[in-house]
């Protein structure tokens, strides 16, 4: 490996002496009768406000778990990827490097990607970047990969995008290949095209840009990142609603970002400010026209006001025929639609992208008035109120009005979603759906003196006594997470750029 200092690089950093490390290591050894070259290492995350908005440009604010995907990782001269799981229930997989670029990724029986996908999903990206075709691709490096992950899968705190991102990762650097961070996460953004999910890029970049003790300010076009200091006094609780969807294996995802392009490119029509063909998002709308939020739902209201639109329509307000429409805007997998929720998307975008800058400034320079403006203060929120509970009810209340955007207009929340947050509001906890949605996990903001009652509270009305589950087993399912750094080379070579333990 050669080395190479930079700050904006991923780290390579020493591999760790703990027990997890030596297992994988160990079953490592037994599969492929060796130790690995070296060990990738990419978290999971959760995010904490500003959910269905990244994919129309607008900034997000998640941070990264300590839960991640770990992939050991031998280079060999053969020209072959072999791929193995430690949990024996996944099959095992070896592909020939001269067939890795004709791979078609098709779901299994169920309409699920089989898990190697993810997998070869970042390889893909990777060799497309290294634009390595079928004549050249013999010069490669092969690799043997074995993956282990502690990440919920299905849970909405991202377990595939983190496995798309390590994989791509430790192929990458395989082959001596250094990107910035920025540039791996918008590789890596593009990578999970080939599974089919139209993304917009929030979960990549979180993998790379994280930093430990801070959530992160994420913004689009270009990508960039900045820490955002959170109460020091608040927790964040993460509790599995135990309902699981698979956003690769059903068109509901997609469906949402079709019908806020939809959405955008009507009201840019009707104001005269597009009449091409190219997919333009909310935020560029709101850009071009240099409205508020406020005016951009006044703008929602007088172009889109039908609860639901035809494709009929939507062909006739835009002026252009139904295959023109779905060449243009829309997916292979939503081309078969026919009706479409407008308003309802657009209406949640704008008023979630000002939550999450309501939230920002908020824990930047202070509350906010009866108005709805923030009030300014030199500092964190945390050193200039007294109340600090105060603070981190006002920050929830964002949380949970997020949540009903989400439930009612988006569409996309699930019973046991509700019901956790039920729940939560019960302990005058406010929380709101992560991730997709449509199942997967809640995130809570909670004092750090109630995180135990609200765990211990969650564990038995909603694990044991609805979900009947054993209240030892029903622990893995919540708990307390502070934000964590981003993704990391492990190597037990000289070639390390960070001193920082992981």
């Amino acid at each position: 490996m050669s080395c190479k200092f930079k700050v904006d690089i991923v780290p390579i950093v020493r591999i760790p002496n703990d027990e997890r490390i030596q297992r994988l290591s160990a079953v490592f050894g037994e599969q492929f009768q060796r130790n690995p070259s070296f060990y990738v290492r990419v978290p999971g995350r959760v995010n904490i406000i500003g959910e269905h908005i990244d994919y129309c440009g607008y900034p997000v604010l998640p941070m990264a778990l300590e839960q991640d995907i770990i992939i050991a990782t031998g280079i060999t001269d053969a020209a072959e990827i072999n791929i193995r799981n430690v949990d024996s229930k996944y099959d095992e997989v070896n592909i020939e490097m001269y067939k890795i670029n004709e791979i078609e990724l098709e779901p299994d029986a169920t309409g699920k990607p089989f898990w190697y996908n993810y997998v070869i999903c970042g390889i893909k990206g990777a060799l497309e970047y290294l634009k390595v075709s079928s004549n050249n691709i013999l010069e490669l490096n092969g690799l043997q990969m074995l993956v282990e992950g502690n990440i919920p899968p299905a849970s909405g705190l991202s377990s595939s995008s983190a496995l798309v991102s390590a994989a791509c990762l430790s192929f990458l650097y395989a082959q001596n290949a250094t990107l910035t961070k920025t540039e791996i996460a918008s590789l890596c953004a593009n990578c999970e095209r080939y599974i089919g999910t139209q993304g917009g890029g929030m979960d990549q970049a979180i993998a790379f840009l994280a930093e430990k003790y801070s959530a992160q300010y994420i913004t689009f076009n270009p990508l960039s990142a900045s820490p955002v200091s959170l109460p020091e006094d608040a927790s964040f609780v993460v509790a599995h609603s135990l309902a699981e969807l698979n956003k690769a294996a059903t068109n509901d995802f997609n469906r949402r970002v079709i019908e806020c392009r939809l959405a955008a490119k009507i009201i840019s029509v009707l104001e005269s400010v597009s009449q091409d063909k190219k997919i333009i998002t909310l935020s560029e709308v709101q850009n071009i026209l240099g409205n508020s939020f406020d005016e951009m739902v006044s703008l929602v209201y007088k172009y889109l006001p039908k609860d639901l639109y035809t494709k009929e329509e939507v062909c006739s307000i835009l002026n252009v025929t139904e295959p023109e429409m779905e060449s243009s805007y829309l997916t292979p997998n939503t081309k078969h639609l026919t009706e479409f929720k407008l308003r309802q998307r657009a209406l949640h975008v704008y008023e979630e992208a000002k939550r999450v800058e309501d939230f920002r400034n908020i824990c930047k320079s202070g509350t906010m008035n009866g108005n709805g403006h923030t009030n300014g203060f030199n500092g964190s929120c945390q050193k200039n109120y007294d109340d600090t509970k105060e603070t981190i009810n006002i920050l929830g209340q964002l949380m949970s009005d997020s949540h009903e955007s989400l439930r009612k207009l988006y569409e996309c929340s699930h019973s046991n979603l509700d019901r956790l947050v039920d729940l939560s509001k019960q302990m005058n906890i406010h929380s709101r759906l992560t991730g997709a949605g449509w199942g997967g996990c809640i995130v809570a903001l909670c004092p750090k003196n109630e995180t135990q009652k609200y765990i211990d509270y969650l564990i038995e009305h909603f694990y044991v006594n609805f979900c009947n589950i054993d209240k030892t087993k029903a622990k893995k399912y919540v708990f307390a997470t502070t934000p964590n750094f981003g993704a990391r080379i492990l190597t037990d070579s000289n070639c390390t750029n960070n001193e920082e333990e992981v």
